[in-house]
């Protein structure tokens, strides 16, 4: 399985190199925000400091590296009759999509920890509990993952995936900026269970202070509800996911 997994993973590589749109929207963007953020001193105008514009990055690495990268790739090798190849072999169902989508994967991690690191170089943010931190850059990963698996299904071409991945991306993004405003006093239980509040309070939380056993405790509603969201996405691909293009 792991010499099968890794000729995959070699062949999508050269696959997503090819893509020009989905290659820069995966890479630059992510790095470009992060700059952003950084030039504007986000987190000195913001109540909960450096917090806030760091959940903003990791959002965005979530939604592009992540969610629009793997949703679009999974169309692209849908359309071109790859994924029917691959699955017609001797590699398993599970296998064919570890493969396929362990770039993106490896992407999405390089990317926020490169965010994470340019934040931590050239502005004063340190979190006091690094793992929530972990936790916040793997959950975001693992649910923006299944989310693209289950919306790759709802699309019947590559260029189709920008548009429908276009709501959640909004939703992901849009109900951090909401959460944003509430965070400092306390988020209402609708913010909290949007992802993108959840992903902000878990990261404000790993920069805030209080105890370890504090915070991890605080965390639990946060992490359940990215958890939840991720279930969520891989009961809808289970039924919506498409081995062969749409006829």
């Amino acid at each position: 399985m792991i010499a099968a997994v890794q000729s995959i993973m070699r062949a999508e590589l050269k696959l997503l190199a090819r893509n020009t749109t989905v290659a820069l929207t995966a890479t630059l963007l992510p790095l470009a925000f992060a700059g952003v953020m950084l030039a504007m001193d986000q987190g000195a105008a913001h109540p909960i400091g450096w917090a806030y514009p760091i959940a903003m990055q990791l959002l965005v690495v979530f939604g592009a590296s992540t969610y629009l990268t793997s949703t679009a790739a999974l169309c692209h090798r849908r359309e071109e009759l790859y994924l029917k190849r691959l699955r017609s072999g001797p590699a398993s169902d599970v296998t064919v999509l570890v493969g396929v989508l362990s770039p993106v994967v490896v992407l999405s991690l390089l990317q926020a920890g490169l965010v994470l690191l340019i934040t931590g170089t050239f502005a004063p943010a340190a979190p006091t509990n690094p793992l929530l931190l972990v936790l916040v850059v793997l959950l975001g990963t693992v649910m923006c993952l299944s989310l693209g698996m289950a919306t790759s299904g709802y699309a019947a071409t590559g260029e189709q995936a920008q548009i429908v991945t276009m709501p959640f991306f909004l939703l992901l993004v849009g109900s951090a900026v909401w959460a944003s405003l509430d965070i400092a006093t306390g988020l209402s239980q609708l913010q909290m269970v949007l992802p993108g509040g959840a992903v902000t309070e878990l990261t404000r939380l790993a920069y805030g202070d209080g105890s370890f056993t504090a915070q991890l405790t605080e965390a639990l509603p946060p992490i359940g509800v990215l958890v939840a969201w991720t279930i969520m996405g891989v009961a809808v691909a289970t039924k919506a996911f498409r081995w062969e293009p749409r006829g």
